[in-house]
């Protein structure tokens, strides 16, 4: 058993091609109308959204930016005011007098005493740390303060760097140091003897933890507006820490894009960001805002937007419904009427209102199909009378042919008779005759024998134009049948002084016709040669053929034809050249039976003329294996190629 054909399914596009082609104009320009609009639509929410968010952006950044240029104004005051404090209690007498005794090995315990109590006034703020003082070795010479925790490194004060690289005895601000769940840094003042800022003697230092005060956070969310998170860090990227002072995790990655500061949080996503750093200190300043927050208020305008444009959408719908049957309703209308005048009913006139295009449109169709109907209904009277006139020429062609043919016998008895009765005078059986006599009776035979040419060549067209000749159609070789016909024309090219050439054919081509109706027409066409070509000319009779067609030349040198007359020359009873002093010359059917038999046998004949050089008649044949050989008989001359029979 054989498995069943599964066959693919059609792809989407052929799908689609073939349902839009189902689709009728009515309900293809509301769908297109709104297509556009639609689409029209959605190009304008998405750059109106691409527009909002650059603008909320900028916008944003532009608020982030003067939010952290105030913060770190804040924090550089309050950074400046404790390092003047630093540098004042660092340029103490009292303390500069304790350091220059300790590196001299000569200080005393009262001195000891003078320099912690000048140290005291570094222990302000809320939870102080403890307040030392470093000789010029990094040892711890005096303190003031309680002891800090454990988890609070005491700092090298030369490995803090100053500010810049020219103020060595600039006060130092340490780094950010988490410690525990707070931050702590460092601020270093060195002690200046002798008025060398090139060589300190000491150093006096403290820590600070990092706070802010309370409510710093919700006031920059008023002044910006944004669900904003500020943050302060080491310019080298460590020391995260809130505006609390907590130590916070940092950021993922980082990217700035379009000039604006973007930070990935695992927790809040992706946020825009801000950064100031904080003068006089290695510190950055850092606001974020999760781009979601700042997004939300930027999305509910869009989806309000697009509830809008739906709204729209569904208007542009009917209005694009109501104008698409508007438009499609008339041109329904007169796509029924047009296939109505194609089937020849079309009755009503289409009812189209107003003056635009399509009202237009319908009344000058209807005066077109008003017209049509009317030359419609003058072609189908002239049709009709056409066909009266064409059976009543039928029968006036027929009554015709019957005349001719019975003519044609009634005549062909007498004149016979008066040949045969000429013919008995002069064998003399009638007694003897005289020379006079003897002429006269040749004259009479000569007049008798044209007339029953004549008569002879009425009896054929008569037959052929009632569809009475048989043609039996075989293989005819040219050469053989062309050679023979010198003899049949002889006399009449001796009496005319003619030269009579046959240029012999090759003896493979081989026609498919009827051998006599062949001789009949060659020999036609040499007879009207030698009739129309003067004395001393020259009648030449040849043959040539292609892979179809095999054709007789009969060439004379003859007066020619005029071209406006070669269209006529093989109507019946139509002579080439008819004048007074030729009245014997027939009756012109010659060349029209000639082109009935060669059209009978499935060929023509042509000619082509030029005056004062002479005339050149060809007949056509069907070359032998060109076509299926049948015998044939004629029922109309005009379709005597068609209707070939066996006889």
């Amino acid at each position: 058993m054989s498995s069943p054909v599964v066959r693919p399914a059609p792809p989407r596009r052929a799908w689609l091609r073939r349902f839009g082609s189902s689709l009728s104009l009515e309900w293809k320009l509301p769908l297109l109308m709104t297509a556009v609009f639609a689409a029209g639509l959605a190009a304008f929410l998405a750059f109106t959204y691409v527009t909002l968010v650059r603008r909320t952006e900028n916008l944003i950044r532009d608020r982030f930016v003067h939010a952290s240029r105030h913060v770190g104004r804040t924090i550089e005051a309050a950074v400046a005011d404790r390092a003047g404090a630093t540098r004042a209690v660092a340029r103490d007498e009292a303390i500069e007098r304790f350091a220059a005794l300790t590196k001299s090995g000569t200080s005393s315990r009262s001195d000891s005493i003078a320099a912690a109590s000048a140290m005291e006034r570094l222990l302000v703020g809320r939870d102080p740390l403890q307040a030392l003082l470093f000789d010029d070795r990094g040892r711890v010479i005096a303190s003031s303060g309680p002891a800090p925790p454990a988890q609070v490194t005491r700092v090298s004060p030369t490995s803090i760097a100053p500010p810049n690289d020219d103020s060595l005895d600039a006060v130092r601000v340490g780094p950010l140091t988490p410690v525990g769940d707070r931050t702590v840094f460092w601020i270093v003042a060195p002690v200046i003897v002798n008025g060398d800022p090139s060589v300190p003697s000491a150093y006096v230092a403290h820590a600070r933890y990092v706070g802010g005060p309370p409510g710093a956070l919700q006031m920059l969310r008023d002044l910006t507006r944004e669900d904003l998170t500020l943050y302060s860090r080491n310019r080298d990227g460590t020391g995260w820490t809130s505006i609390s002072g907590a130590p916070a995790a940092a950021p993922s990655q980082g990217d700035s894009s379009d000039g604006v500061l973007w930070y990935d949080r695992p927790e809040t996503g992706r946020q825009i960001a801000e950064e100031t750093p904080v003068a006089g200190t290695p510190w950055t300043l850092v606001i974020e805002a999760p781009e979601r927050t700042i997004l939300s208020r930027l999305r509910n305008t869009i989806r309000t937007l697009a509830l809008m444009c739906l709204l729209l959408i569904a208007a542009g719908a009917l209005m694009s419904w109501a104008i698409g049957r508007r438009i499609t309703r008339p041109l329904q209308a007169l796509t029924v009427a047009a296939d109505q005048v194609a089937v020849g009913t079309y009755e009503h006139e289409i009812a189209v209102g107003g003056r635009d295009e399509v009202a237009r449109l319908a009344r000058r169709f209807h005066e077109m199909a008003e017209q049509v109907s009317r030359a419609q209904r003058d072609l189908q009277q002239r049709a009709e009378d056409a066909i009266r006139a064409r059976a009543e020429a039928e029968a006036a062609n027929r009554a015709k042919s019957d005349f001719l043919a019975m003519m044609s016998h009634e005549l062909r008895t007498p004149l016979n008779a008066i040949g045969g009765y000429a013919d008995l005078i002069q064998l003399g059986i009638h007694g003897p005759i005289t020379d006079g006599q003897r002429d006269a009776l040749a004259r009479i035979s000569r007049s008798q024998a044209h007339l029953l040419s004549l008569i002879n060549d009425v009896l054929n067209f008569a037959r052929i134009d009632a569809g009475q000749i048989q043609y039996v159609v075989e293989d005819v070789r040219m050469n053989e049948t062309l050679a023979g016909l010198e003899a049949l024309v002889a006399p009449q090219v001796a009496a005319r002084s003619l030269t009579l050439r046959y240029d012999p054919c090759d003896t493979e081509i081989v026609a498919s016709a009827d051998a006599d109706k062949v001789r009949q027409v060659v020999l036609n066409l040499v007879a009207n040669a030698v009739k129309f070509t003067p004395e001393g000319g020259t009648v030449t009779v040849g043959c040539d053929a292609d892979d179809t067609t095999v054709r007789v030349h009969v060439r004379d040198t003859g007066s020619g034809i005029e071209a406006d007359r070669l269209p006529s020359i093989f109507e019946p009873f139509v002579q080439g050249h008819r004048a007074l002093n030729r009245p014997n010359d027939g009756v012109g059917l010659g060349l029209a039976i000639s082109r009935d038999l060669a059209r009978g046998m499935g060929g023509d004949v042509t000619v082509c003329s030029e005056v004062g050089v002479g005339s050149t008649f060809t007949l056509e044949l069907p070359r032998a294996g060109a076509r299926d050989v049948q015998v044939a008989t004629t029922r109309n001359p005009s379709d005597a190629a068609e209707s070939a029979s066996v006889a």
